[in-house]
């Protein structure tokens, strides 16, 4: 029970940080993505991991997944990763509290996608207040960070289990 209460303290955490990055206006908005654009910049020119194969197919599948219609810039590319990225942890938080209260899969794997997705509806419908632009784009890529995260805490549970077991077996034998 203690478990499942830090887990779901944690999830309403992270929607409040969810929001409080929508509810921000667009100059402020584009300043932080700017800023962090910027600093991953400056890790490049140590690194110079943009010349890597995995990056440049990383980048052209995302381009393709997340701009259909147009060439993104850099800032685009942070944007929507951050859009990602917020929604694959609360992806996972969302399974693990429902997994720690009800020790049941298929509805944590149902509680990992369509919480956060609804999250990310109103999310975006809080952003058309705040005189940015609604976009179901951002649902989407939100869902599918949901979705990746879900699956993958879904997977690592598994196998957990799955070597738990394999060596509770050999204890006995």
């Amino acid at each position: 029970m203690k478990r499942s209460f830090l887990v779901l303290t944690l999830i309403l955490m992270w929607i409040g940080l969810v929001f409080f990055f929508s509810s921000q206006p667009p100059d402020v908005s584009g300043r932080q993505s700017g800023n962090v654009y910027k600093f991953l910049k400056k890790v490049d020119n140590v690194l110079d991991f943009t010349q890597t194969r995995w990056y440049r197919n990383l980048r052209s599948l995302l381009e393709k997944w997340w701009f259909p219609d147009k060439k993104p810039t850099g800032e685009d590319l942070v944007r929507k990763s951050a859009h990602f990225g917020l929604y694959f942890i609360m992806g996972i938080l969302s399974f693990t509290f429902s997994y720690t209260y009800l020790r049941k899969y298929v509805f944590s794997i149902l509680m990992g996608v369509s919480l956060p997705t609804l999250i990310a509806v109103l999310d975006e419908y809080n952003q058309s207040f705040r005189g940015r632009g609604a976009s179901l784009y951002d649902v989407i890529v939100d869902m599918n960070g949901a979705v990746i995260g879900t699956v993958l805490i879904f997977l690592f549970l598994l196998t957990l289990k799955l070597f738990k077991r394999r060596g509770l077996r050999r204890r006995i034998l």
